[in-house]
């Protein structure tokens, strides 16, 4: 393994273990509010609609991997039929092996609502207050300091059907010091702009990013600002979505890239749902190492709404990929899914992950044609889903050599104690998950690694 690739993964590994002992348990706060939320004489209350939310207050991606285990005060409400539903995580982060990176806590809530008639569902996700840069090695960066950063997202249903959205976001304070004499044209304007006392500087500072090439003003010295979306909805005759993606910060000043993503609120509300909601997604690969300590992978991942698609086949090309600079490499991820749902309460669907090419040269390891599917039909009179799972390899060469094709549930020694498991499957009444084969290799990075590959999940569930 390269020098330089074997540095990044351990500054992975290092980040990621900071990350586990960062990320806190429920406040007191948090435990106060369930336990007011619980003794409540209200109750969840089941509707005709599909509600869905994903809240998170910072996700963080270094060298181009994402943390896939640290997003920071990650709320996620799994689609659902029933208002009053609510979801409050808080924590604190920091990390450890980047110095110039300081966040305090950050809260993510969502709820389920019906209110006068009103169905709905909302997403906040605030940040107290994110310190950028200070001193590295003795030499004074460029520092930036956010304070009480809210993003909201709400998705809803009118009394008279009709759907609507609504987002905001909004900060108190935004500060952006000790710089080098000369600055580009675009943070000077930045700067007048924070120093302004006149109209809304939170307005202001959207629109100049948003004009700017990528949506992005470099920080010289310490790294960039910029947007990653800001806000967007959607309102349809049955479906409505919403979503905030407020800042995007690059430090960099450490020869590492680190992206923070913050504020993110994403929330859905789909009809109708006479046979429950689907718990549906496909993902092309997910890689544990570094003692279960880092998280990568996902690939475009896709889901199922709600509601599911209206019987219409919905397929994704994700393309190639390349994690941890070549150590392992698709070619041709593809998904599709598909489901659909009957006024008597049945349903059916399908969701599946194709994958052209898996290969990762230091093993001499090839595999062709990776496929998985899992296929799901709730007939009317039951909550029970059946399902068929079936999936596939085209062929296994090792170094040159072509393996035979192993049966489902067979081991395959790959040799210096690196394993292949072809066909990986969990079920329950509500449907299944399967992945096409799961790679244990514990010389590929510190620590070891386990790789799953053609990730397919297919559930009806009914509440």
């Amino acid at each position: 393994m390269k020098k330089s690739l074997t540095r990044v993964i351990a500054s992975l590994t290092v980040c990621a273990a900071g990350l586990a002992g960062a990320l806190v348990t429920p406040t007191t706060a948090e435990a106060s509010q369930a336990a007011s939320r619980a003794a409540r004489s209200d109750r969840p209350v089941k509707t005709n609609l599909g509600y869905k939310a994903t809240v998170y207050g910072t996700k963080v991606i270094v060298d181009g991997v994402e943390m896939r285990n640290s997003k920071e005060a990650f709320a996620q409400q799994a689609c659902t039929r029933y208002a009053g539903r609510e979801l409050l995580k808080s924590s604190t982060l920091s990390l450890p092996d980047n110095e110039l990176i300081k966040l305090s806590a950050a809260t993510s809530h969502t709820q389920t609502y019906l209110e006068k008639g009103v169905n709905g569902v909302r997403g906040v996700s605030t940040i107290a207050d994110l310190q950028l840069g200070g001193e590295l090695q003795g030499i004074q960066t460029p520092t930036l300091s956010l304070k009480g950063l809210t993003s909201v997202a709400d998705a809803y249903r009118k009394a008279d059907g009709t759907f609507g959205h609504r987002e905001s976001f909004t900060f108190e304070g935004l500060r952006i010091e000790n710089l080098p004499a000369q600055i580009p044209q675009e943070l000077q304007d930045l700067l007048d702009i924070l120093g302004s006392a006149t109209g809304d500087v939170v307005t202001q500072v959207i629109d100049l990013l948003t004009s700017v090439t990528g949506n992005t003003i470099e920080i010289p010295g310490l790294g960039s600002i910029g947007l990653g979306g800001v806000k967007s909805g959607t309102a349809k005759q049955h479906s409505a979505t919403s979503e905030t993606y407020a800042l995007r910060l690059l430090v960099n000043a450490t020869g590492h890239d680190t992206v923070l993503t913050l504020g993110r609120a994403r929330t859905a509300l789909y009809e109708p749902v006479p046979a429950g909601v689907f718990h549906s997604r496909a993902m092309g690969v997910e890689m544990f190492g570094g003692n279960d300590l880092l998280r990568i992978g996902g690939l475009q991942e896709q889901a199922l709404s709600c509601s599911g698609t209206n019987g219409k086949t919905r397929t994704h090309n994700a393309g190639d990929f390349r994690l941890l600079g070549g150590l392992v490499n698709l070619t041709g991820v593809q998904y599709k899914l598909m489901g659909d749902q009957d006024r008597d309460g049945s349903a059916r669907g399908f969701i599946g992950s194709n994958i052209g090419s898996l290969e990762i040269p230091s093993l001499g390891l090839v595999i062709d044609e990776i496929t998985s599917k899992v296929a799901m039909r709730k007939p009317a009179d039951t909550t029970k889903v059946r399902r068929t799972i079936s999936t596939r390899l085209a062929r296994i060469v090792l170094n040159g050599e072509e393996l035979p094709l192993p049966k489902p549930g067979e081991i395959v020694d790959l040799g210096d104690n690196n394993i292949l498991q072809y066909r990986v499957v969990k079920q329950n009444w509500t449907g299944a998950e399967v992945k096409a084969l799961r790679l244990t290799l514990p010389g590929l990075i510190p620590g070891g690694s386990i790789i799953e590959v053609g990730w397919a999940g297919g559930h009806i569930n009914p509440n």
